[in-house]
């Protein structure tokens, strides 16, 4: 069974599932004629890049330049690094555009001043467009800032803006489908806004959260998606309705350490080195993943729902104060624990490990640039 071997936290893989959601998404996509650029940011794999590729997609989506190595040295031949381009990094984006299709994105007017004065070597520049997520970019409704930005990179004839692209993270945070349409339905709206007042019409508009990609029914207004969390799923988009628990194609699992049965709590080895703090409110709790239950061929949804309430760096805290699980496990038992952010999950292992006992690669493996 594949639980031989596991001795230490351990993120598995159930790449059935992840076969599925990829395929989902892929049919989702082409049946709307709409680009399909992925990020890889989410499972940061080679294996699994390739189970795109066989899927038929051709381009995606980074979210540093290091992976951007990472996945050009595996013959991926179009590439955007979807990050803020960082003038320091200016010689790497050089040499990589020797290699692929490079496309890099500009946040604001000073770097795309800066990059106009730097370039010598033919590049794409994806314009980042802040919709009401308020973490990068020029505010769509900020036209003044938009013509700057795009006159900057005009006058350097080796720039070449492919369109405005946007990311709006805040549908993550909702856990009402009604209220994350409404938020993609806006940030559409906006962005769409922001290119009519470039007077430039054959930009292109490309958007990215899963929540958003998977619930959505239409994408009028939108030329590409590049999302990257589907590919896992996680407790998150379970509880705001982007998947069911079935889709939910990653589990850590972490060995039992100590059982207080005076607290009413079981200690597990998983802690926020393998999960990251990431949390979510359930019932007014912060809650830190999600027990599963446990098959020879997987995981399954539990009866009831018992709760990671607290992580420190090593440890993970399980509530048992309204369960019998106390009863029920000993030191060295596994349990499978759905991370509630399966990017920042999977970003913090070195490896996978598939319900079929294959080991997988992962980028932190790699030598990098």
């Amino acid at each position: 069974m594949y639980t031989d071997h596991i001795t230490g936290p351990g993120l598995i893989v159930d790449n059935t599932k992840c076969l599925s959601n990829l395929e989902r998404m892929v049919q989702k996509l082409r049946k709307h004629n709409i680009s399909f650029r992925p990020h890889f940011k989410t499972h940061q794999s080679r294996a699994i890049g390739r189970w795109f590729r066989t899927a038929g997609v051709d381009k995606i989506t980074v979210s540093s330049l290091r992976m951007a190595y990472y996945f050009a040295d595996d013959h991926w031949n179009d590439i955007l690094v979807g990050i803020a381009y960082n003038p320091r990094e200016y010689s790497l984006y050089e040499k990589l555009a020797e290699r692929c299709r490079l496309q890099a994105t500009v946040a604001c007017t000073d770097t795309a001043r800066i990059l106009a004065e730097q370039c010598r070597f033919p590049l794409e520049v994806m314009i980042k467009t802040d919709t009401g997520y308020n973490r990068s970019g020029i505010r769509w409704n900020d036209t003044d800032d938009m013509r700057a930005c795009i006159k900057y990179l005009a006058s350097n004839s080796n720039l070449r803006i492919r369109g405005l692209m946007t990311h709006d993270g805040s549908t993550y945070g909702l856990n009402d489908k009604k209220l994350i349409l409404d938020h993609y339905n806006i940030s559409v709206s906006r962005i769409n806004q922001c290119r009519d007042k470039t007077g430039i019409s054959d930009l292109i508009i490309s958007a990215g959260d899963t929540p958003s990609a998977s619930l959505a029914g239409s994408f009028e207004g939108i030329d590409e998606m590049r999302p990257g969390n589907f590919i896992f799923y996680d407790l998150m988009q379970y509880i705001n309705g982007s998947c069911e628990f079935d889709d939910i194609a990653v589990s850590m699992y972490c060995p039992v350490i100590d059982i207080r049965r005076r607290a009413e709590t079981i200690v597990i080895h998983g802690g926020a080195v393998h999960f990251s703090k990431d949390s979510v409110l359930i019932n007014g709790k912060s809650v830190y993943g999600m027990l599963a239950g446990i098959n020879d061929k997987g995981w399954s949804k539990p009866e009831k729902p018992v709760y990671v309430s607290a992580l420190s760096q090593e440890h993970g805290i399980i509530d048992c104060s309204d369960n019998n699980l106390i009863e029920t496990v000993k030191p060295g038992d596994l349990l499978p624990v759905i991370p509630v952010h399966s990017c920042l999950t999977a970003d913090c292992t070195g490896s996978y490990l598939t319900t079929g006992s294959e080991v997988i690669d992962h980028m932190k493996g790699s030598a990098g640039y």
